[in-house]
């Protein structure tokens, strides 16, 4: 028995077909979909069009990467599955079971060792591959055909994962276990880029009168995006995935094509997927939601202008796209009482998964945006509920800790790709506290030389770059110390609402944009700022500049959390108060 109920479906149904011929059998995951057949025929078109035959890589290496993402993410359903499928190919036991633990160890072939480091890297830490990752493939010989094809492999996966958790079907085969830990982050892990700098692989064209899926997407889009240009070299995915458009985004029956996209762009958010974020802001603006309203809906949808029953949607979908292990009946039982029904239920699991897919997809082949972005998406950008780390997905991992291991083993090219990556927050912050451009650029230097000197003795108990901060801090704060009038950043004292209440406090107009340019508006906030007292000044930097969170910021200057909110809270007044005169609206909104 799966979460929600199910139909009988002639034995005849096409799709149920094509899954006993790929498959030997129905799988459990597509029987509980039956309340929507349309459903059932667009995972089942893309998952015959990416396993059905041996093309460029072969059934068993297919069903490895599947294998090995299913275990890393802790995925029994799928697990099962395809332990049962390498079995049936004559995978042995022993090397399924190191599959299951550690591919490393699963005495496999250099080749296959790359392409399941690939795989992994893709479908768990996507917005962190690079062609860095696609030239280390081709180094081990796999074309470009191979290289696309493994990508729509852990796209298919990551769509058959989200499915399974949100639909909860029984195993079809007894689970193995699984020991991999999610904890578990790349070695080669590097900065957030933002996943548009290819597309990586090369493609050939296929016009719009002879492909009849290009066609469709011409009509629907009035361009062809270039997540399909770019898979061209397979034009039997590009059609499946035309299809499951048809069958999954297009119909309005159940979920409205307003709730489908808003649940496509707050997934897209999350997962850092800028392309698809621009896709579908744009989507939204077509539909009448303006751009400022949808930029609201992908950063934090709570604070956005929808219905309680909607921003209960969202938070379902994105718990079930980012906090798979947390998911379980209880998110059912929140949407049915708040008026959904288990055919919306149904549709908003399988668009959650359908987008998993295409954004694993999407970063896989690193296709530039169609439209321009609004803004390019980073860790610290999306505002998920509370115990989420959009960096891994529920776990809690310093993507800096490969880099300082290195360092401490003694690599100099590991500590300049460190000061790479944080060079500019560290520059920010320090600008917050010196109040001073030229003194801040010194400052910088001082604090990565004091880093390295001391970075053997930094031991991981909290993320780097909250060590880095602190370590820049306290160069702000001696550079403040040195000055003759020195007003303390580091207060002990007591922190009292008497300290600083606004004199005014008036309503910002609707549009600021009538009222000063974008170039005069970023003077205006950065020269009110600068302007501020250096303890309000650098929280204000940390949290709303830099985006730290309250135990970040806190860490890094020494300040409990009670003490930071309230340091954070005169800072916002005093910064609102000092740009009321710039941006405040008639007197009418005046609050005496």
């Amino acid at each position: 028995m799966s979460y929600l109920r199910e139909v009988e479906l002639d034995a005849a149904f096409p799709a149920f077909a094509c899954l006993q011929e790929l498959f030997g059998f129905v799988p459990n995951v597509f029987r509980a979909q039956t309340l929507l057949p349309r459903t059932i025929e667009a995972g089942a078109g893309i998952a015959s069009a990416v396993l059905l035959q041996d093309r460029a890589l072969s059934r068993t290496r297919k069903e490895s990467i599947m294998l090995a993402v299913a275990a890393a993410n802790r995925n029994t359903y799928c697990a099962a599955e395809h332990h049962q499928a390498l079995r049936s190919l004559g995978v042995p036991d022993h090397q399924l079971h190191q599959i299951l633990m550690d591919h490393h160890q699963a005495a496999l072939s250099p080749p296959d060792t790359a392409l399941l480091d690939f795989a992994l890297k893709l479908a768990r830490y996507s917005a962190w591959l690079s062609a860095e990752d696609i030239n280390a493939l081709r180094a081990r010989g796999f074309n470009d055909e191979s290289i696309l094809e493994a990508i729509l492999v852990t796209a298919l996966i990551n769509f058959l994962c989200t499915l399974s958790v949100g639909l909860g079907p029984a195993p079809d085969f007894d689970p193995p276990a699984i020991r991999r830990s999610s904890n578990t982050s790349p070695q080669d892990a590097r900065s957030y880029v933002g996943g548009t700098c290819g597309p990586y692989l090369r493609a050939v064209e296929l016009r719009p009168q002879d492909f009849p899926p290009f066609a469709f997407f011409l009509e629907r889009f009035g361009s062809i995006p270039n997540l399909f240009r770019a898979q061209t070299l397979r034009p039997d995915a590009i059609a499946a995935e035309a299809g499951a458009f048809r069958n999954v985004l297009i119909p309005e029956d159940i979920l409205s094509h307003v709730q489908k996209e808003c649940i496509l762009l707050v997934v897209s958010a999350a997962n850092l997927n800028t392309y698809c974020v621009a896709a579908h802001c744009e989507m939204l603006r077509a539909m009448g939601v303006s751009m400022e309203e949808s930029d609201q809906i992908a950063v934090d949808h709570h604070q956005a202008d929808l219905s309680e029953a909607n921003k209960a949607l969202l938070d379902f979908a994105l718990k079930l796209a980012v906090r798979p292990l947390e998911f379980g009946r209880e998110e059912i039982d929140r949407l049915l009482t708040s008026g959904f029904t288990e055919e919306h239920i149904l549709e908003a699991v399988v668009v959650t998964a359908f987008n998993n897919f295409i954004n694993t997809l999407q970063m896989g082949l690193g296709t530039t945006p169609d439209v321009e972005p609004r803004r390019i998406f980073g860790p610290k950008d999306v505002h998920l509920p509370p115990t989420v780390d959009r960096l891994t997905k529920g776990a809690d991992v310093d993507l800096d800790a490969a880099l300082v291991a290195r360092v401490q083993d003694g690599d100099l090219d590991a500590f300049e790709e460190l000061v790479s990556r944080h060079s500019r927050c560290v520059y920010r912050t320090l600008v917050g506290i010196v109040g001073n451009v030229e003194e801040a650029q010194d400052a910088v230097q001082d604090t990565f030389l004091k880093a390295f000197q001391h970075i053997g003795s930094f031991q991981g108990r909290s993320k780097f770059s909250t060590w880095l901060l602190t370590v820049a801090t306290n160069t702000g704060l001696q550079r403040l110390r040195e000055r003759k009038h020195f007003e303390s950043l580091d207060d002990a004292g007591p922190e009292t609402d008497e300290e600083f209440r606004p004199r005014q406090m008036r309503a910002w107009g609707d549009d600021p944009e009538q009222l000063c340019s974008k170039a005069e508006r970023r003077a205006l906030v950065e020269s009110a700022v600068m302007r501020l007292p250096p303890k309000y000044r650098v929280v204000l930097v940390l949290r709303d500049i830099e985006r730290l969170s309250g135990e970040e910021a806190a860490a890094a200057l020494g300040l409990g959390i009670p003490a930071l909110k309230a340091r954070l809270l005169r800072a916002r007044l005093m910064l609102r108060e000092a740009l009321s005169p710039h941006f405040a609206s008639s007197a009418k909104g005046m609050v005496s």
